[in-house]
């Protein structure tokens, strides 16, 4: 994964080589390849390159014309119709780097050229002529970018810590920004980060800088269902998913420089990306390096391991199979240095980092993964069994009832219990209930802070999420996800990049997502079971273990609960210490805190997802804690 840089001063000055190059220099990590600045009087771009695609080895950024200066991270998946629509021949195309072709495109369509382009991308252009900046980021936001407008000047960069290399750019966290990492709102403001003045440019949209300070934001996409894949039969809609979730992921994998590397759990969606992309690479002599995260040998946990999941596929010649087992390491684990790498307060990831350790020892360049899939095309939200009896379609529904105590061998009463009655429950009366309840009282936040948020406006306290009721369902949940995913910063994209590699979501991908929130909700569940477009389209490529697999998910992070029991007192205790003058406490209610990592039970399935938001806080504290201290 690549990374751009830049600053762009409208107040007359001159932007300095050694600012734009240090700029660079903490970016140097995205760029082992290349890394290289201009400056042209009050513009200065930069860009380091990661070669991953074939195309890349044409990179030679920035690229300039004499008016125009370009800066990108990005693979471009339609190339060959960009080049029919700009006039381009094969020859021309060959020799062009994508960063070219993007240049090409905004000469022909101008601002509007986003809408144009299939692929994960970051851009910025800087039009000396005009004295405009222009950003933009890809559909589905697979790329990051941030910026700070300041006073008489811009800077944006791929990662955050690269801003405060400039002078200007204000190092502070945002209380509205803790506000909601602690209360979870269901709402996310466009580019709101944690920090103060530093905003993230959403997914599907671009931005306009002009030299009179102005700035307009123009949202080229959003998720929708495609009018093309509307009102079919359901052989349409096989043909299609087969066709549309194939092509994303080879456009991921056709055009490598080194195999790949796929975060791999056995299931449908991480399985799916294997099977399609698998052959492709062993065209080319190579194998996949899927890693898995699983328990030790012999381990037994209340979540589900993907040991046997992931061993179903061990047959396939293209595979190439390891296993992430969990040692002393945790989301506590070398904790202020995940800050730094990730600028985020999410602790340690450390089961993707353990995972991308091993895949870029391989070589490897990009990984993928299956994220992505559960709210596009293969919906597996609560109570779809319901569904069918709330929309008065009685015969099917005892006909998928029976069928699903048959798959799943649970009772019926609990089939009726979690999978039926929640779908027949009035959301809209819920929520009135959760608004009157003061639902943020179950957030260990610190009810003086709450209270300035609330009177300041910052969140709506009546939209918070609540595991009771969803706020919507099914398809209109979907909606609002893939809404919220937009607007959401790519922490797994730069840890990723931490460790030398560049990710990439092919059920994030525009095609997948259209297509998804098209497919009819009748195929959504069939025969008793989720997925069944995806059990029938790819039938001849999944094991058969999978494709009679009962419903459910495995764990990513399978050793979790133990992990946090034993690692979250200690962080905590951290915390406290770190706690002077109230700077932790004024923010987060750490009493409360540690009383839910003390009474949370393994046993107890409601207990999961309560030290989970306690492990949550404790590292949220730690954050404040070590940024605090790092600007002292």
């Amino acid at each position: 994964m690549s990374a751009i840089f830049g600053i762009v001063r409208f107040d007359g000055d001159s932007v300095a080589q050694r600012d734009i190059e240090r700029m660079g220099t903490i970016l140097a990590h995205r760029g082992p390849d290349r890394r290289q600045a201009a400056v042209e009087g009050s513009a200065a771009m930069g860009h380091c390159l990661m070669r991953v695609n074939q195309e890349d080895w044409l990179e030679a950024q920035p690229v300039r014309d004499g008016v125009l200066m370009l800066v990108a991270d990005a693979r471009i998946d339609n190339r060959e119709t960009l080049a029919a629509e700009l006039g381009l021949t094969d020859a021309e195309l060959r020799d062009m780097s994508d960063s070219a072709v993007l240049l090409a495109a905004y000469r022909h369509w101008g601002e509007d050229f986003a809408a144009h382009l299939l692929g994960d991308f970051a851009f910025a252009i800087w039009d000396a002529r005009a004295r405009t900046l222009l950003l933009g980021r890809d559909h589905m936001g697979q790329r990051g970018l941030y910026y700070h407008h300041g006073d008489g000047f811009l800077a944006f960069a791929s990662e955050v810590k690269a801003l405060w290399a400039v002078a200007g750019v204000p190092r502070r966290l945002s209380d509205a920004g803790i506000g909601r990492r602690i209360l979870g709102p269901i709402d996310l403001p466009p580019g709101e980060t944690i920090y103060d003045s530093i905003c993230a440019l959403d997914g599907g949209t671009t931005m306009r800088f002009a030299a009179d300070g102005t700035l307009s934001r123009r949202v080229y996409w959003e998720p929708h269902a495609s009018p093309a894949h509307l009102g079919h039969d359901e052989a349409y809609y096989l043909d299609a998913y087969r066709a549309v979730v194939t092509e994303a992921v080879a456009c991921r994998v056709r055009r490598l420089g080194q195999a790949p590397a796929l975060c791999f759990s056995g299931g449908f969606d991480s399985g799916s990306i294997a099977a399609i992309a698998g052959p492709i690479v062993a065209g080319t002599g190579r194998r996949i390096v899927a890693v898995a995260s699983v328990l030790g040998e012999g381990e037994r946990r209340t979540v589900r391991d993907a040991r046997a999941a992931v061993e179903a596929f061990r047959p396939f010649p293209f595979l190439d199979l390891r296993h992430y087992v969990r040692g002393d390491e945790g989301m506590f684990t070398d904790i202020e240095a995940a800050f730094f790498a990730t600028d985020d307060s999410a602790g340690n990831p450390h089961v993707r980092h353990g995972m991308y350790r091993i895949a870029a020892s391989t070589g490897a360049r990009l990984v993928l993964d299956g994220h992505g899939g559960d709210y596009t095309v293969n919906i597996t939200g609560g109570a779809l069994l319901g569904r069918i009896l709330r929309r008065g379609k009685l015969r099917r529904f005892v006909r998928e009832f029976r069928m699903r105590a048959r798959a799943t061998g649970w009772p019926w009463l609990a089939i009726l219990r979690h999978e039926v009655i929640p779908a027949l429950l009035p959301v809209q009366g819920f929520n009135a209930a959760r608004r009157a309840a003061a639902t943020w009282r179950d957030r260990p936040i610190n009810p003086a802070f709450a209270d300035t948020l609330r009177g300041g406006g910052a969140i709506d306290f009546g939209r918070l999420r609540y595991s009771r009721v969803r706020h919507h369902r099914w398809r209109d949940a979907s909606l609002h996800h893939l809404r919220k995913v937009t607007r959401s910063q790519p922490l797994h994209a730069t840890l990723a990049a931490a460790d030398g590699l560049e990710l990439s979501r092919p059920f994030h991908d525009k095609r997948v997502v259209e297509l998804g929130l098209a497919i009819p909700e009748s195929l959504d569940f069939r025969n008793g079971l989720e997925r069944y477009l995806a059990r029938q389209a790819f039938a001849d490529i999944l094991p058969e273990q999978l494709l009679k697999r009962p419903p459910g998910n495995d764990a990513e992070q399978p050793d979790m609960f133990r992990m946090v029991k034993h690692g979250a007192p200690a962080a905590l205790a951290e915390a406290r210490r770190l706690d002077q003058g109230g700077r932790l406490s004024r923010y987060l209610d750490l009493d409360r805190v540690e009383r839910m990592i003390a009474d949370a039970d393994e046993r107890k399935r409601p207990d999961h997802a309560t030290l989970y938001v306690a492990a949550r806080m404790t590292t949220l504290a730690r954050f404040i804690g070590w940024f605090d201290s790092s600007n002292e």
